[in-house]
């Protein structure tokens, strides 16, 4: 077994904490009576070659909250060790299953001991060593950012957590991780050499966070050790991926240091480049923007001029970004289009000249000569801007046949008209436009029916404004006409009804989708799940549980369809069934950690199993379910909320329900249920001026009657009795227009002792 801090024993946890918490011994028990020999059968310390029996404890002074938590925390990290032991021990054998989930609890028991106290840095190594291990790095972001390293092993786990944050796109997240790894001079827990393969990846993370001079200040090192690689002890390997990357580097540096204002040495980085590999092209726009930095603004553009001569692809749009800066600085915005112009007559082909001439022409109000442009893209290299800008072109204009047009083609590229997004919604509100399209395609099926792409997308265009009753005729006609669009055209359609709160048109829509000839396995679940939903919204329980099952029936291996059935339970208010609908999802989808939706389906189960037991006030199963929620996502704003307030309720852990609940308001400082949680924990603490400013802020935010009643409770301490009346009337109000008796009883009890 790898060495892992195995001195914390729990009886050693134990004796060494006695000190800090007040024990001292004693030679007889409180009430005078003789102590029981405490050296029974089978008691740990037979082994001790105590001379004298032991002597009980008692405490001079109740332990502090704070000493109360590293006491839990070194007990937990003791037990996830113990676990983990046990873990290393089954793992290779045939008992992997049991490793697994030994592993599990252990790392639950670290995660526990790091959120009980924040400094336990051998229980954050442990969470990032463990959460390597099982391949779940998302789990040790937290523990990672408390971890220092101590050496190479550590060095490489901090340096995967920090990979993994920057391909998620956490690149500040990652930064702070890499810059813990080169901190010390020279970096001991480093191979030779490998700083500054890490200081290249903090520049170029910092570059695209737009940090340019702590990016230059990184990079500048990588130069340094480019020119000289024998001062900086280059590995083979870290030399070798320098060399093959040194244009590379050469351009980023300086990029990065013509942001910070440092043109002298962005021009040599530059130089450096072309040297490491030349390309005119990059050569003649680095020349531009030096000039332009510089304020030789006509030296720029003779510098672009080259540049655009060299007939670029790819960094076309770059061109036109700096084309349009340097004339704005020279006061001849007007002479861009035409400048555009000219590049567009010279090189017609340039995507990126195509493109954004036609964007300067859209907003320059010459529609006609943007339209010609777009449709020539929509050839070429169709996207949604294209078709959204022609779509706008032909709107203004009252064109509805181009619209339709235009409608037909991205139904017929998409399969919908979504990639429209907000241009679908300035269409639908177009009344005169809708009517239109409509009339058109509806008279079409009396006479010569329209393609299908130009039924389906006047169709999804009346679902879109609304006109539910005017589209069954052209969807059938559309699914007559291509059989194989039914499927999608049906889901789209029940799924646009159901979001327009039409649930039993909705559900018979989809009922019509899972009967389709060929529609089997995960595409009739995909019908069954949201016809589940439609049915219950539509108050049919019995037959929303009967789709939902079948839809598990049809896809047994997913916690989607699976939750449908648990949601189902939960909305009917069956809350034992929907209790043990939730607890049989955890346990069968807990061990599958490779899909980010499954883990954020076990975590709202385990949310509503909390609220749950709540209901019922069973808070210590509460306050665990939440626990669990945050030995996964230990950062979790909602489950921090929760918890805190739970245990603040209940007048429990005040500290550290304070930290949460600090941690939740700082993640949403604008959420009302937070700052209430905030003002109900310092209520708890006693500290009711900052009590009732937090509630203050909550009831502007979010006026429930329980933060109106809590800011009530908060008033009547500081003695604000008509404030505290107010808040209590307004609480006293709400409860009973929502028809809570019981509560509205006890806030009718509070007014009566303010007259």
């Amino acid at each position: 077994m790898p060495f892992r801090f195995s001195w914390y024993s729990p009886l050693l946890i134990t004796l060494s904490l006695l000190p800090a918490l007040g024990w001292t011994p004693v030679g007889s028990s409180p009430h005078g009576a003789e102590p029981e020999n405490p050296r029974a059968a089978g008691d740990p310390l037979d082994a001790f070659p105590f001379e004298e029996p032991y002597a009980g404890f008692i405490p001079q002074r109740p332990p502090s909250e704070a000493e109360q938590d590293r006491a839990e925390a070194l007990a937990l990290f003791s037990l996830g060790d113990e676990l983990e032991d046990r873990g290393d021990r089954a793992w290779g054998s045939d008992k992997t299953d049991l490793a697994r989930h030994l592993y599990d609890k252990a790392l639950r028991a670290y995660q526990r001991a790091l959120r009980f106290d924040s400094a336990a840095e051998d229980a954050a190594r442990a969470v990032v060593r463990l959460s390597a291990r099982l391949k779940r790095p998302a789990m040790a972001e937290y523990a990672a950012r408390r971890m220092r390293p101590a050496d190479r092993a550590d060095a490489a786990l901090l340096r995967l957590m920090a990979m993994h944050l920057a391909s998620e796109g956490q690149g500040k997240a990652a930064v702070e991780l890499y810059e813990r790894l080169v901190a010390t001079d020279p970096p001991a827990a480093l191979p030779a050499g490998d700083e500054v393969i890490l200081w290249l990846e903090i520049g170029r993370l910092c570059h695209l966070n737009a940090e340019y001079e702590k990016a230059a200040g990184y990079l500048a090192r990588v130069v340094e050790a480019l020119a000289d690689p024998d001062k900086f002890k280059l590995s083979p390997e870290a030399r070798k991926a320098l060399v093959e990357k040194k244009a590379a580097v050469y351009q980023l540096t300086g990029s990065c240091f013509l942001s910070a204002g440092r043109p002298d040495e962005a021009k040599n980085a530059f130089d450096q480049s072309q040297k490491a590999a030349p390309e005119p092209k990059r050569a003649a726009l680095n020349e531009a923007r030096l000039r332009q930095y510089a304020g030789r603004l006509e030296d720029a553009l003779a510098a672009l001029k080259t540049y655009f001569d060299a007939r670029p692809d790819e960094d076309g749009l770059a061109g036109c970004l700096l084309l349009e800066e340097i004339l704005g600085k020279l006061g001849r915005q007007e002479q861009l289009i035409e400048y555009l112009e000219g590049l567009h007559q010279q090189q017609p082909e340039n995507t990126a000249f195509r493109y954004f001439l036609a964007e300067k022409y859209a907003g320059a109000k010459q529609p006609e000569k943007a339209e010609r442009l777009y449709r020539g893209l929509v050839e070429d290299a169709p996207t949604s801007t294209v078709y959204r800008r022609l779509l706008e072109i032909h709107l203004a204009r009252g064109d509805n046949p181009a619209i339709a047009d235009v409608l037909a083609a991205v139904v017929e590229k998409a399969g919908s008209l979504d990639p429209l997004s907000e241009g679908l919604e300035h269409l639908a509100a177009s009344e005169s436009a809708v009517n239109a399209i409509l009339e058109t395609a509806k008279t079409s099926l009396s006479e010569e029916p329209l393609a299908a792409a130009s039924l389906l997308a006047a169709a999804q265009l009346g679902l879109a404004a609304g006109r539910f009753d005017e589209v069954p005729p052209l969807f059938q006609a559309a699914f007559r006409l291509a059989p194989e669009r039914a499927a999608s055209g049906l889901l789209g359609w029940g799924v646009a009804l159901f979001e327009a709160e039409q649930y039993a048109e909705s559900a018979e829509v989809l009922r019509q989708g899972a009967e389709l000839p060929g529609v089997e396995g995960g595409r009739a679940a995909v019908f069954q799940y949201y016809r589940a939903a439609a049915l219950e919204m539509a108050g049919k329980t019995d037959e929303a549980l009967d789709a939902a099952r079948e839809a598990v029936r049809l896809s047994e291996d997913s916690a989607v369809f699976h939750s449908r059935v648990a949601w189902i339970f939960h909305h009917a208010d069956r809350k034992s069934e929907a209790a043990a609908a939730y607890r049989a999802l955890v346990d069968r989808f807990d061990g599958r950690h490779g899909s980010p939706q499954v883990r954020r389906i076990v975590r709202q189960s385990r949310m509503i199993l909390s609220n749950l037991c709540l209901e019922e006030h069973r808070i210590p199963e509460a306050a665990e379910w939440l626990e669990q929620v945050l030995d996964e996502f230990p950062e979790d704003p909602g489950a921090l909320n929760d918890l805190g307030y739970l245990w603040a309720d209940e007048n429990m852990h005040l500290q550290r329900a304070r930290r949460m609940i600090e941690q939740a308001v700082a993640a949403e400082p604008d959420n009302g249920a937070f700052r209430d949680s905030l003002g109900w924990v310092l209520f708890r603490q006693g500290q009711y001026e900052r009590a009732a400013a937090e509630l203050e802020k909550a009831a502007e935010i979010e006026p429930d009657p329980v933060v109106l009643d809590h800011l009530g409770d908060a008033c009547a301490k500081l003695k604000q009795n008509d404030k505290a009346a107010a808040a209590w009337r307004r609480s006293y109000e709400q409860f009973k227009r929502a028809g809570k008796e019981e509560e509205a009883v006890k806030i009718r009890k509070k007014l009566e002792k303010t007259k």
